[in-house]
Formats: structure tokens, sequence, C-alpha cells
């Protein structure tokens, strides 16, 4: 992506957004989240840059956008080069921010030109909501260097919003919602747009979860205090590599074993908040049970077992290995149509 030079933004009536970027050795992409960020629609924004710990060229890339954009950019670290946690360094972020909005990036991911804007709008309409949540695009096809005869592999797929879309939704309702899907419906971070008060007010992220689920503790603390609103929108695209956070912590295994640790937080979280709601006790109980007693979880929900025991790296593994005219013939038994190489 060609770097933008911009001026400095004109006095505006319009809420000002703090964009926070945290990185950790992200040389490959952070200009290009960077750049995402320049090419806003919605002017009214700043851009905080925090540094993890980086020991690659990350740093320079990020120092270098604070020196030609300072009155929009700003670059930060922890003392001594520290590298904190994913946590501590969004709450760095939080802090040094000044807009009455806030909105996360992770520096392989990018923003498409009218994210802030259309969140911005929403919320502006809906004062009573806290916090925006959008789907995603979970994004394959930026590596060219997929196999053109395997096609699939490349192939771009959009995440659902699961809970009504443009009314203000109840805190239970949005939390019990991501419970009873295990999660894998939950807004991805940098696809939701946050009163930044309102997140000071529950005290940023939690520290103590360094990589891992440090998104889902802040957004479930978010939903069981304050109501939000859907936006079913596709504003962003969640670069899919090897080199991600969640791939190097272990992809779908890392994520299964940190799960039962976030749902005690979960379980203790909603016992000192005095939370009663039963629908949402018997989500989290049921998802609890999920891990403490899965084969008797198994034996009461045989479809889903079956599918869970599938887990995302396995069927990718599977169908890698699948020849196409095997994979179209597959299709077309699922009664789909064959997935051309123009169609990847």
């Amino acid at each position: 992506m060609p770097q933008t030079e911009i001026a400095t933004p004109v006095k505006t009536n319009e809420p000002l957004v703090t964009c926070v970027i945290i990185f950790l050795n992200g040389e490959r992409f952070i200009a290009e989240a960077i750049e995402s960020v320049l090419a806003q629609t919605y002017e009214n924004w700043e851009l905080v840059l925090v540094d993890d710990g980086t020991t690659d060229g990350a740093t320079a890339i990020a120092k270098d956008y604070a020196r030609r954009h300072p009155d929009r950019i700003r670059y930060t670290e922890h003392e001594n080069h520290e590298n904190r946690g994913m946590s501590a360094s969004r709450n760095a972020g939080l802090r040094l921010g000044r807009g009455e909005y806030v909105a996360f990036l992770d520096a392989d991911d990018v923003w498409l030109p009218d994210r802030l804007k259309v969140h911005v709008e929403v919320l502006e309409r809906m004062p009573a909501a806290a916090m925006s949540v959008a789907p995603t695009l979970l994004w394959s096809s930026w590596d060219k260097t997929l196999p053109r005869y395997r096609p699939w592999l490349s192939k771009d797929m959009r995440t659902l919003v699961d809970v009504p879309v443009g009314r203000l939704l109840p805190d239970p309702v949005v939390a019990r919602q991501y419970l009873e899907g295990h999660g894998a419906n939950l807004a991805a971070i940098h696809s939701i747009t946050i009163r930044r008060e309102k997140l000071l007010a529950i005290g940023g992220f939690d520290d103590t979860f360094r990589r891992l689920y440090e998104d889902q503790v802040m957004i479930f603390k978010m939903l069981l205090n304050y109501p939000a609103v859907a936006i079913d929108q596709v504003l962003d695209r969640y670069r899919q590599h090897p080199d991600s956070a969640t791939r190097q912590d272990g992809g779908t295994i890392g994520d299964a074993g940190m799960r039962p640790i976030f749902l005690e937080w979960l379980q203790t979280y909603m016992i000192r908040q005095g939370i009663t709601d039963p629908d949402l006790w018997r989500a989290l109980r049921g998802e609890m049970f999920r891990f403490d007693d899965p084969k008797a979880w198994n034996r009461a929900n045989p479809f889903n077992a079956f599918v869970n025991r599938w887990g995302a790296e396995t069927r990718l593994a599977v169908i890698y290995i699948l020849t196409p005219k095997v994979y179209h013939r597959l299709r077309r038994m699922a009664g789909l149509k064959p997935l051309g190489v123009d169609q990847a």
C-alpha cells in the first residue's frame, strides 16, 4: 500500500477517535496497517503506536510515521523497551488517547476506508450504546503465493454477527450469545469501537492476560456492564498467516487450552459483579461443562461434538490434501457450485 501524506486535520465538530496499534516484531505488515488508518474517510482521529518490545525493523517504521505526522501519530514504548504483553500495551495506548472513542487495530490487519465513519455514525445515533461490534473478513487472499490449482486455500470468509443488528442490545444479551456460540462468533478486536470513558470505567484490559483472550476479557467486561449495538457490514480485514499471535500461541490447540482459564475468570467476575441473569449463567455453565466433562458433553451434543473434533487447522489440512477433482465432487454432493480458479 503506498504511503499517504496528509496535512494537519482541520478543526471539526466530529468526535475524536483514538486509534491504537500495538506491535511486536511486525515489520512485514505494520506500514500497511498504518496506511489503512491514514486512508480513513473519517477525518478526526489520532493514532497511538505502542511498541511491545520489538526486535525487528517495525520500531523504525513506527517512529518514522510518527516523525512525519507529528500532529496525528504518536509512538510510545514500555520502559526499557520491555515486552509486557498485549493487555499492558493496549492499556498504554488507551491512557495516552484523548478521543471520545477508541478503536484498536493489530499491526497485521487493515481497516477499510469507511471503517471509522460507519462506527462513529452508529454510536452517535445511539448514545446509550457503549460499544459497536461488526463482522470481519478472514483474509487469506492477500497471500498470492497460495497454489492456484487449489483455489479454496485463498478463499476469504466473512464472520457472523450472530446478534440483532441496528438496535440497542441490553448488557447480557450479546455476552450470552457469544457464550452459546463457544466464542466462534465473538467480534474481533479490530471490529469494535468503544466509548473511551466506558472502557476506562471498567479498568481497561486485564494485564494478567498477556496474549490469548486478552480481547475477550475486555469485551465481556464491556458487555456485562453496558449495552452495545451491532453493525452488519464488513469494514476490516483480519489477515490469516502463520506468524500471527494466535498461531504462535498454538492456534486452535492454544485457544482451547486458554478457554477454561477464561471461563474461570468470567465466573469469578460475574460473582463479584453480582450478575444474576439466569440465561447468562445457564450459558456459562453449559460452556464450562464442555471442558469439565467433555465425554458427557459429547454424548449430550453429538453433532457439535463431531464438528468440534475437527478443528479449523485439521479441516484445512484435510482440504489441502484433496485433489481438485475430489474437492469439486464433494462440493457438488453438498449442493454447491464447483469453485473455479477465477473465483478465488
